[in-house]
């Protein structure tokens, strides 16, 4: 797969759900209040209607804190 985005290497599929993840904190952390990104991830990777790609970037970022930008 190639790179698209450099800034935090992912692929071009992968780079599409890693913005629709932090598209859904902002909305999240809106009806939540005072909502960590941590348990935001955890909470998005325990529903059922989480999406595979969407799971396995909630996962990935969960391991690896400093890839959220």
């Amino acid at each position: 797969m190639k790179i698209v985005d450099a800034t935090i290497g992912l692929c071009a599929n992968h780079s599409e759900v890693y913005g629709k993840v932090k598209d859904a904190f902002s909305l999240w952390s809106a009806a939540y209040g005072s909502l960590t990104f941590e348990v935001f991830l955890k909470r998005l990777a325990a529903l059922p209607e989480t999406g595979d790609r969407a799971r396995e970037m909630a996962q990935f970022l969960i391991r690896r804190p400093g890839r959220w930008r």
